[in-house]
């Protein structure tokens, strides 16, 4: 910003002196023109300040304005009233000049500072600097994050496990009315495809940030929104996160086909286990418009909570959330009451997918500890992943 500076006074003995050559003038004094010096000794501007005008002092030269000889004496009238004019002209244009460069002075410069025309916006941001430093999922060599090969024991069972799981087709719990568990649904390769994607968006404009509020408090997390953002301080969504006002991500499609697919496969377990010929009534439909993307570190934590910023109609609904577990393992908690203690749990694996809907809709949840270095060997090897959770929730608003 620009620095704020007083505007300067117009110098009092300059004003002075012009004012007691207009009274010397008045009073029927002559002033010639001169030398070129500039305006008088000291002692002259002693008496000048006094009013007084001494006879045999040093000229004073005022520009051109003045004649350099002495005017008829049948003309002097004339003269001095000219002098007086020009004299008051030039009195108005001095001070006219001294106040325009005042003005200058004081005002901001936009020239000097482009992010001026910001003005009080790059304020009202300043204080969030801190939050938005780049957060990398996957964290490159230079960063001296050490990385150990898993044996060649240890991938070759990680790949028999997810054949198995794919070969005896769906591996899914109904928990509770309109609340599935798919174990191990998410292949490994989606898995590493769907990391990669989310490092990329996490890196750029409206990317991985840690959300707090303004009392100072911090989510233990770091989040990223796509489609629309969610300000966690007001429960509202919108197009553009207020801390920075980027403009959230996309949802890209192939998390879309991932979705859409588990809530079919869904569909068919719960018409297994309940005989419904209705299963949407149980677990609507919904296509997902938003998706927060969250990262929890080996010490992150959420509590219980209610998931209830959509829009009236879709919470009506009970239009499901769809949530996307990849990484270290993590203590789920469930509940019809915010009370830990009455609360079921579930262990969230890597690859796994949680959906929650219709009667399960506002469900409390929340995730209270995830166990360090749980995550597949080989995810961690083919992504270098962050030790920790990434989690993907999509919801339709």
């Amino acid at each position: 910003m620009a620095e704020l500076r007083a505007p300067e006074p117009i110098g009092l003995n300059k004003r002075l002196v012009v004012q007691c050559i207009v009274t010397a003038l008045l009073a029927g004094e002559t002033v010639s023109g001169g030398d070129g010096s500039s305006i008088g000794k000291r002692n002259n501007s002693q008496q000048m300040s006094q009013g007084i005008v001494p006879k045999n002092s040093d000229s004073i030269t005022l520009q051109d304005d003045l004649p350099h000889h002495a005017a008829p004496s049948n003309e002097g009238a004339s003269l001095k009233v000219d002098v007086e004019s020009k004299l008051k002209t030039s009195v108005h244009q001095v001070e006219t000049q001294v106040l325009s460069i005042s003005t200058k002075k004081y005002e901001p410069s936009s020239s000097k500072d482009p992010k001026s025309s910001a003005g009080h916006k790059n304020l009202e941001h300043s204080e969030h600097s801190a939050m938005l430093d780049p957060f990398d999922l996957c964290p490159t060599k230079s960063q001296k994050t050490v990385m150990l090969k898993p044996p060649l024991l240890v991938q070759n069972r990680e790949r028999r496990n997810e054949i198995k799981s794919s070969s005896e087709g769906q591996n899914g719990i109904v928990l509770r009315a309109g609340m599935v568990l798919l174990k191990s649904y998410i292949s490994l390769s989606d898995q590493v495809k769907i990391i990669k994607k989310c490092r990329d968006l996490g890196l750029g404009p409206g990317g991985f940030y840690q959300p707090g509020y303004r009392d100072g408090a911090k989510l233990r997390l770091k989040m990223m929104c796509l489609g629309k953002n969610w300000d966690p301080e007001t429960g509202n969504y919108g197009d553009h996160r207020p801390v920075d006002e980027a403009k959230p991500p996309t949802i890209p499609a192939e998390f879309y086909q991932l979705v859409k697919k588990s809530i079919e496969d869904s569909h068919s377990l719960i018409q297994k286990n309940s005989k419904s010929s209705n299963v949407e009534s149980i677990l609507p439909w919904m296509s997902p418009n938003i998706c927060l993307v969250n990262f929890y570190s080996e010490n992150g934590r959420l509590g219980l909570h209610q998931d209830r910023d959509e829009s009236q109609e879709s919470l009506a609904k009970g239009l499901p959330v769809v949530s996307f577990s990849i990484g270290d393992k993590a203590d789920f908690l469930y509940g019809d009451q915010r009370d830990v203690d009455k609360a079921e749990k579930v262990v969230l694996e890597s690859g796994d997918v949680l959906i929650f809907g219709g009667k399960s809709r506002h469900i409390f949840h929340g995730v209270t500890a995830i166990h360090p270095n749980s995550a597949p060997k080989s995810l961690l090897e083919e992504t270098k992943l962050r030790p920790g959770r990434l989690n993907l929730t999509f919801r339709q608003y």
